[in-house]
């Protein structure tokens, strides 16, 4: 079967691209499409780690639920984390109810980025979290038989064997920053006071809700037994579609952690919500299609530590998030952390694929 041509996967990125800047255009003239399509760069450029990770689980994912994360998961991506998330920032962080958020979002620019900034550091330990239990889970994963940074992975697949590793290790994460981390962060231009125990509970929230999200896939994972008929055939079919639910669940908690550090970095661009959520929508949806191409093209599976390489990058850039609590880190190396590794990864994957083509022909 001819496959289809790589830029075919990114027309519709083009077209709703075209609209997007149409209606910017009227809404907010020439500097509002120079803005949008600005943030719509960064959104791709700071999610390429994004994608890989995307295609991993959507690889072992019904077409259906594939479609289903370019389609409803668009929505989920636009209105939920890009409109809807900064506005839901402020109902919780002050005293005001969702009608006036978004009317200070849309009147008061300035006076909600300074809210939005001020969860900062809650946003940063959560989302960064999260995300190290991703990396914490692929890391002590003790059926993994495939090692890239062999003398790390083989010591932690030993260590694997003696229990819930990662749960301890993020314990001894929270401990250290419990009684060393200052108690004082400043978060966007506002000094937060007593903030370290925002930061513990955010982190508490990070575990809580991978743990959850763990369960119900375990609980809806279809098991593959068919041995007793029809009946055992129906009720596998129903536990496929609860565990394809669980599984695109699991994978919109990804992308919206991975979504953190683009929308609190798009106010360095505009502090217009509109803008923002048109522009780092767009990039959302150029993010996905790569992800289909990366799906549709058997990437993952062809280019042997690729997976290995995505995964690191979601641990450094986990670390990066927790170290953003406290120290400002640049766009620029946030993006080089998330990009490295997935670099070097699919470097030696190649190389690898060199060296058993040669032998193949000898």
């Amino acid at each position: 079967m001819n496959q289809k041509p790589v830029i075919s996967y990114f027309y519709p990125v083009l077209i709703i691209s075209i609209l997007a800047s149409i209606a910017v255009y009227i809404y907010k003239g020439l500097i509002g499409v120079y803005q949008a399509n600005i943030l719509s760069v960064l959104e791709l450029s700071l999610s390429f780690d994004n994608a890989v990770v995307n295609a991993i689980i959507l690889a072992n994912m019904a077409v259906f639920w594939r479609n289903a994360f370019i389609t409803w998961g668009m929505i989920v991506a636009v209105f939920g984390m890009r409109l809807l998330f900064p506005v839901l920032i402020v109902v919780f962080t002050t005293d005001m109810g969702f009608v006036d958020a978004i009317n200070l979002s849309l009147n008061e620019p300035t006076k909600y980025e300074a809210v939005i900034q001020a969860s900062h550091h809650v946003l940063m330990s959560f989302g960064g979290t999260f995300l190290l239990m991703v990396f914490l889970t692929f890391l002590f994963d003790k059926n993994k038989e495939t090692h890239w940074i062999k003398f790390i992975e083989h010591s932690a697949v030993r260590l694997a064997n003696l229990g819930e590793i990662k749960i301890v290790a993020i314990m001894l994460l929270m401990t250290g920053i419990g009684y060393y981390a200052p108690n004082e962060v400043m978060s966007g231009a506002e000094l937060i006071k007593d903030a370290k125990s925002e930061i513990i509970l955010g982190m508490v929230y990070g575990v809580t809700l991978f743990v959850v999200i763990e369960l119900i896939k375990n609980a809806l994972e279809d098991d593959g037994d068919d041995s007793h008929g029809e009946l055992d055939k129906i009720g596998n079919k129903a536990k496929a579609i609860q565990g394809g639910i669980a599984s695109f669940i699991y994978l919109e908690l990804i992308d919206a952690s991975f979504s953190f550090d683009g929308v609190l970095g798009a106010f360095a661009i505009t502090q217009n919500i509109i803008i923002m959520a048109i522009g780092l929508g767009v990039g959302a949806f150029a993010v996905r299609s790569l992800t289909l191409l990366l799906v549709d093209r058997n990437t993952i599976s062809e280019y042997r530590y690729l997976e290995h390489g995505a995964m690191w990058s979601i641990g450094l850039l986990a670390l990066s998030m927790i170290v953003q609590i406290f120290y400002h880190l640049p766009e620029g190396i946030v993006t080089t952390i998330a990009i490295a590794p997935i670099t070097i990864a699919f470097l030696q994957s190649v190389h690898l694929n060199k060296k058993k083509a040669r032998r193949s022909h000898d």
